[in-house]
């Protein structure tokens, strides 16, 4: 299969992005979101909180765009995989959705409030930034038990050296465990999402700088014999 340079340089800068996109755009948003609850201080902040809230949009466009580029190097050798790994990614960016309409609810709450930090609306806060929550850490459940199944089937591939899809593996399985501990509320999610998170920095710089290896399928070659 040859995988063309632009393919899997777009695919490696693709994996970067959302480091920085999901990144910056967590940061503003928590930059505003403090405790005490202050819904006054939120409405106040309106530009960075919905700059925030856009970059994290933007981040859930890229993880599609990862899925749908990855697609066709797989189709051939794993279609059923290839596909669910569109899926994961799919579902991965609807979650991640839902997190962002939880987050400017909470800017509309402070805008509604008009200065007001009642009983109620700390409560309301409350449960739309636990909504967030519950959506980013099933998010990452699906990307990585989606994710586990299709490095290992790049793997069997041999497009990449075999140490990179075998990382990913352990990575975003690790990345679903910490996700799953932080349901139940054990604050272990950092802590497992780092490999995973090291392992697309490093597969993004791979493939911009190395990219695909081409693979020619073995052919047996039959010597004709005179009768």
């Amino acid at each position: 299969m040859n995988t063309t340079r632009l393919h899997s340089r777009t695919l490696g800068i693709l994996f970067i992005l959302p480091f920085f996109a999901y990144g910056i755009g967590t940061a503003l948003v928590t930059s505003v979101l403090k405790e005490p609850v202050n819904l006054a201080a939120v409405a106040g902040q309106r530009t960075p909180f919905v700059g925030g809230a856009l970059l994290l949009l933007l981040n859930s466009i890229i993880v599609v765009g990862i899925g749908v580029l990855f697609f066709p190097i797989l189709r051939e050798r794993s279609p059923s995989i290839s596909v669910a790994y569109v899926c994961t990614r799919v579902m991965e960016a609807v979650l991640l959705l839902v997190g962002v309409v939880f987050l400017l609810s909470i800017l509309q709450l402070g805008e509604s409030a008009q200065g007001q930090t009642t009983p109620e609306l700390v409560t309301l806060f409350k449960l739309l930034s636990k909504g967030n929550f519950w959506a980013y850490q099933l998010a990452m459940i699906i990307l990585g038990a989606g994710s586990v199944p299709f490095f290992l089937s790049l793997y069997q591939s041999r497009l990449l050296p075999s140490f990179l899809p075998l990382l990913g593996a352990v990575g975003y399985g690790l990345l679903a465990l910490g996700s799953v501990f932080e349901l139940f509320g054990l604050p272990w999610g950092v802590l497992f999402s780092g490999p995973g998170g090291l392992f697309e920095l490093f597969l993004g710089g791979w493939l911009i700088a190395k990219g695909f290896r081409t693979v020619t399928p073995s052919v047996a070659v039959t010597p004709s014999v005179a009768a």
